[in-house]
């Protein structure tokens, strides 16, 4: 396997799990075939949780029927077996013997617990502190999630504590809430608006046991619960039943998610979330009483992490200059320009915001602050074309009949850059308007011209803050717009500094459409290591004979352009399943290819969960680089701008990112090497993100396919989506 004793002697890397030990000794569990009323019982119906053993018990059990167990309390009619923990056969079921004695020894103190949708348990504790932008009317608990897990890499079994994100809790009660919806229209025929009850998702039960002594139970549950026979005490009542905020409900409520005061300056996750799940340990985990459940050791989990190559973050920019961060690299220009000469500038704006669209056609010939102007970072100069001013609030017949109007006798040399002062956000939660931020998209390709939005209210407001504070943030926006606008045009802002090697990159990625709940996967191809795509193309989650086929003609189109690849590697955003596997083996076997296939899932989300932490360092976040190994052929990366050197302070501060590296046909090959090439590649992959010159901490071989599936289904013309020139990226 891959060794972590590369670290650098000057840092103390620790993963944020405490070890225990399973008992020497086998434990006796009690089951049975039949549900018993009034006594708490655990289910066990997967395939992990019936192991043979148990099953031995029950020999006339029926396809499907229940198991039940008391785990270690003896009950009349119950049925005995000693259940070693140490064997691997029963973890799943030694996972959830210890998530119901920590749920249990939390509840016995009264605190409020939950189960997370993977089975774990998580504790919510009123904070004691409010959040400087706490928003009123809003009680904040934070949220500890504790996760049995097993270190095959250590041979040692884990408790995981991480720190989840504040919950909020409306102070006002669902009946309240009903009462001031049903209460706002004077005359009951007249539309009130949206309904808050559809937005109930899960609440927080109050219960007063004891009114004497003041003792209440807080049970968190599904709002469609609380009238059903699924929670106890059915027929709760509303006044003590409060509804936890989700985006839908905080929109009702007239309020948003709390935004930091400089989107460029990340918070620190590391410094925020550490001091509570240290806190959170001393309080309740460290304790003896706590022990008795599980022996966990007195600190974290001391690891040495191994390192990708030193060269791996270096970025090929204009005149073969090498560098590591784009912001500060791009002064020389692009590695390559656009292909035209003849480039026009087009704005097209709301009337109402020409202002705002002169004052950023300035910046763009002239700079701001750190940006030196759209010529810098085109390598050629460009010129206007006259612009679009519209008047509706819902804008595509008026843009399209002024388009119609300004291409007439236009110059064929001419390569049109539209730069859209949006006045809506491709965010928006209206489908309507969404609808129409692609349309108008969709038009402007159909002419050949591609698109740059700005959203005109964001742009405003940015720039009303650095003109309050005399600074000049906006100069990033910018700098990000001019890099996208170069890849737009057919430019490289800059590539990957590695020699070229003869292999296929493939990456896949997924998106769900919030209104239509259809799932889509979208999947994208490098002919080489260097990042240089080919192609975008996208599928229906069920279609995978569509994307298997789409993964054959990208190794003939290899095979035409350079000779056979000598590897095929496959990004995935989720564990591919058998099938999958399979459907791609018999499209290489047609094509009489024999070449080894390495499969990378990499999650779409950083390692919130589990993650590694540097105390050697006040950020506590470790080098980049880094990565850590947790067995079973799973991985944290470190992918972030904490490099070693004279370089400055990173830019953000986020999470690793898990990877699972396999091979389906060649297993052996996994040696060391190999698999810390395929590291590298991840964390190379991650520094080719032409839409930001912030560093990425994801591979755009799962960024852009996530990006064109999102898209996607909002075209009406389907060509724009597949056999795509691979220097027209056109969704950025």
């Amino acid at each position: 396997m891959v060794g972590n004793s590369q670290s650098n002697s000057l840092e103390k890397l620790f993963l944020n799990a405490l070890p225990f030990s399973y008992p020497a000794e086998p434990v006796t569990f009690y089951f049975s075939d039949h549900d018993v009323e009034n006594i708490p019982l655990t289910p066990l119906k997967s395939e992990q949780l019936l192991t043979a053993e148990i099953l031995g018990l029950f020999p006339s059990l029926r396809l499907g029927q229940v198991i039940y167990t008391s785990f270690t309390r003896k009950l009349e009619g119950f049925k005995p077996l000693a259940i070693d923990f140490n064997n691997p056969d029963n973890y799943y079921l030694v996972k959830r013997y210890y998530n119901r004695e920590i749920k249990h020894f939390f509840k016995i103190r009264n605190r409020i617990t939950d189960t997370t949708f993977v089975n774990d348990t998580q504790i919510w504790l009123r904070t004691k502190e409010q959040p400087k932008k706490a928003i009123k009317h809003c009680a904040y608990y934070d949220r500890f999630t504790l996760k049995v897990s097993y270190d095959v890499y250590r041979k040692t079994p884990l408790l995981v504590i991480s720190y989840d994100n504040p919950a909020k809790v409306w102070k006002t009660t669902v009946q309240s809430l009903l009462d001031t919806y049903n209460g706002a229209a004077d005359d009951p025929f007249s539309e009130s608006g949206p309904s808050p009850l559809g937005m109930l998702k899960r609440v927080l039960v109050h219960e007063t046991l004891n009114k004497e002594e003041n003792i209440r139970r807080f049970t968190i549950t599904r709002y469609d619960k609380i009238r059903s026979n699924e929670f106890p005490g059915s027929g709760v009542d509303l006044k003590n039943v409060f509804p936890i905020v989700n985006n839908e409900l905080a929109h009702y409520l007239g309020f948003e998610s709390e935004e930091e005061d400089n989107p460029w300056e990340k918070a620190n996750r590391y410094t925020k979330n550490l001091p509570k799940i240290e806190w959170f340990v001393k309080e309740f985990i460290a304790t003896d009483e706590f022990r008795k459940i599980m022996p966990v050791g007195e600190d974290f989990v001391s690891v040495e992490a191994g390192q990708v190559d030193r060269n791996s973050k270096n970025l090929l920019f204009a005149g073969n200059r090498t560098g590591v961060i784009p912001r500060k690299c791009l002064d020389n220009g692009p590695l390559k320009g656009p292909d035209a000469t003849n480039i026009k500038l087009m704005l097209i704006a709301h009337e109402s915001q020409k202002e705002l669209a002169l004052a950023i056609n300035k910046y763009l010939h002239e700079g701001y602050g750190s940006f030196k102007g759209l010529p810098t970072y085109l390598g050629i100069d460009y010129t206007n074309k006259k612009g679009i001013l519209f008047k509706s609030d819902s804008p595509f017949d008026e843009i399209k009949a002024a388009l119609e109007e300004r291409l007439k006798g236009s110059d064929n040399s001419e390569r049109i850059i539209a730069l859209y002062l949006t006045p809506i956000s491709k965010n928006t939660k209206s489908y309507e308007d969404r609808l129409t931020y692609y349309k108008v998209k969709e038009l402007l390709l159909h002419h050949g011209i591609e698109l740059q939005c700005v959203e005109a209210d964001k742009a405003m407001q940015v720039l009303n803050k650095d003109k309050a504070k005399n600074t000049t943030y906006f100069g990033f926006t910018l700098q990000n717009m001019a890099i996208a606008i170069n890849a737009k045009l057919g430019g490289t802002p800059w590539r990957i500094a590695v020699p070229a090697k003869r292999e296929l990159v493939v990456g896949v990625g997924a998106f769900k459409n919030t209104h239509t709940g259809a799932k889509y996967i979208g999947s994208a191809f490098s002919f080489d290591n260097t990042g240089s795509f080919n192609s975008f193309e996208y599928f229906q989650q069920n279609e995978l004979d569509e994307l298997a086929g789409s993964i054959s003609t990208a190794v003939r189109r290899f095979r035409n352009t350079i000779e056979n690849p000598s590897r095929l590697i496959i990004h995935y955003y989720k564990d591919m399943r058998e099938e999958e596997v399979q459907r791609i083996e018999e499209e290489l076997n047609n094509l009489d290819l024999d070449i080894p296939i390495y499969i990378v899932t990499i999650n779409k989300t950083e390692s919130e969960d589990i993650f590694v932490f540097d105390r050697q360092c006040d950020d506590r976040m470790p080098y980049s680089g880094r990565f850590v190994n947790l067995g079973g052929c799973k991985y944290l990366l470190c992918n972030n701008t904490r490099y070693e050197g004279s370089y400055s302070k990173p830019e953000s501060y986020p999470f690793p990112v898990k990877l699972k590296i396999w091979s389906p046909n060649d297993p052996d090959s996994l040696d060391q090497q190999t698999i810390q090439g395929l590291i590298d590649q991840v964390y190379q992959f991650s520094r080719i993100y032409w839409k930001s010159v912030s560093q990425q901490n994801l591979p755009v071989t799962t960024k852009y396919p996530e990006m064109v599936a999102e898209i996607a289904p909002y075209f009406t013309d389907q060509t724009f989506l597949s056999d795509n020139d691979s220097n027209t990226l056109w969704f950025l």
